[in-house]
């Protein structure tokens, strides 16, 4: 028998933490492994390891909100109810895929205020793509690392 690959899975979130009405969704799919290729260059390419007396110190120069904002781009395929200032949707889509150059995804993005509203779209990110999570399994809730800019492996 052959082996059949399957399609990435897609999970929509009502956003009722942002929005009581329940009009405001999100929906993102799994990342495959260009997704997972692009993370990780534009993420961790910048990455130095030393080897220091207490293990490994890992420093990364992506920040953590730029960090945000990659997950989110790569894997974002459908949003309603989240509208700009004017009343325009701030995401466009088409087909069920992000339809926005980097730019325009950018420019979006840094309309988000405040954080925790990055932080909650972020976090449902984090729930369809378990390979990037890096919440323990029984806190899910939106904490970075401690160390942003360096970790001890």
């Amino acid at each position: 028998m052959a082996f059949k690959l399957r399609n990435p899975l897609v999970q929509t979130f009502v956003l009722d933490d942002l929005d009581p009405s329940g009009e405001a969704k999100i929906t993102f799919r799994q990342g495959t492994i260009r997704e997972n290729q692009i993370r990780d260059t534009l993420v961790f390419s910048q990455q130095e390891r030393t080897i220091a007396q207490g293990g490994i110190r890992v420093s990364n120069a992506v920040p953590w909100s730029v960090r945000q904002e990659i997950e989110v781009r790569l894997t974002l395929a459908g949003a309603e109810g989240l509208l700009r200032h004017d009343g325009a949707p701030l995401f466009k889509f088409k087909n069920g895929k992000l339809d926005m150059q980097d730019d325009e995804f950018h420019e979006a993005w840094g309309l988000i205020h405040p954080q925790s509203v990055a932080d909650i779209l972020h976090g449902h990110c984090m729930d369809v793509n378990p390979d990037w999570d890096y919440r323990a399994e029984g806190d899910r809730g939106e904490n970075p690392p401690e160390a942003e800019e360096s970790e001890n492996e």
